[in-house]
């Protein structure tokens, strides 16, 4: 299911609720750890405890509405380098994740440092994604045309921007993706510093095909390298309309800002022709004519 068939479930408020036959898209929950349960707070209690106590609690879950995340175990005696038949097991794990269509797997100690801390990155807990490991065929030298403001943390910034290719043909930028991971503080302070100005549109321009709306519209000013997971079709953003899909443009699974490309101008960024070709060509093979309600 894509993000953007999830978004558009119904869903409600604290002051509101969504009768039962008004909920279209159908979702599963997957758990995968506990915190707080009874009373008792387990922050500090070892993973493979907080598992035992998870399944407890809940039992063998039902499938389609309430699973356990996926997992499995590595022992301290298989736990090492050039263990051939423990690197095989993970990477079959991470294989059936990758095709399966998540982001990829943690990698998580299960009784030594083994507790859960709250917003905090740790060694004990490593994150291995698809393009930490094979990524795109190329990344995307993709436009900022649009911003939305940043929230907690990220207020008084733009967070995340709206990124763009160029079709030279129609003359048009298109959007790929929202992206709002890679940027250092810094560099959010010197775009709200650049995007300011004349370079803030009134308007989204005629120019700029996305079924997105943004809180502002800048002008085509700079090219960044975006690199992601994979791509995936979407009735929000417009790349490459009507080339895979009918209707849908493509847009990129879980960008993430790596650089500023100083000597590309707007127009010499990638092209929607580009980003076709690089969706037909990739690993993930998706049924583009499967026809979602949204």
């Amino acid at each position: 299911m894509s993000f953007q068939e999830l978004s558009s479930r119904e869903r409600g408020t604290k002051d509101s609720i969504i009768a039962f036959d008004k909920i279209k898209v159908e979702i599963c929950i997957f758990v995968f750890d506990i915190m707080f349960a009874n009373g008792e707070q387990l922050l500090h209690v070892p993973l493979r405890q907080r598992r035992k106590y998870l399944k407890d609690l809940f039992g063998d879950g039902k499938v389609g509405y309430f699973e356990y995340a996926a997992e499995m175990t590595v022992e301290s005696d298989d736990a090492c380098a050039d263990n051939e038949a423990t690197l095989a097991r993970m990477n079959s794990f991470l294989d059936d994740a990758l095709h399966s269509s998540c982001e990829g797997i943690m990698v998580k100690s299960l009784d030594i440092d083994a507790g859960y801390t709250p917003s905090k990155r740790t060694d004990a807990w490593l994150k291995v994604k698809r393009d930490y490991v094979e990524g795109l065929s190329d990344s995307l030298d993709l436009v900022p045309i649009g911003a939305w403001y940043g929230n907690g943390r990220k207020a008084g910034w733009y967070s995340p921007f709206l990124m763009a290719c160029y079709n030279p043909d129609t003359e048009e930028f298109q959007s790929v993706c929202r992206v709002m991971s890679g940027f250092s503080d810094s560099f959010y302070i010197e775009m709200e510093e650049f995007f300011s100005g004349d370079k803030i549109f009134n308007k989204k321009p005629h120019y700029y095909r996305t079924a997105e709306v943004a809180d502002m519209w800048f002008s085509p000013e700079v090219v960044w390298e975006i690199r992601g997971a994979d791509f995936t079709v979407s009735p929000v953003h417009h790349a490459a309309i009507g080339s895979v899909h009918p209707s849908r443009g493509i847009s990129v699974r879980f960008p993430r800002f790596i650089r500023c490309l100083s000597d590309r101008k707007p127009e010499e960024c990638s092209t929607s022709a580009d980003i076709a070709d690089m969706f037909r060509s990739q690993t993930r093979r998706m049924d583009v004519n499967v026809e979602h309600e949204l």
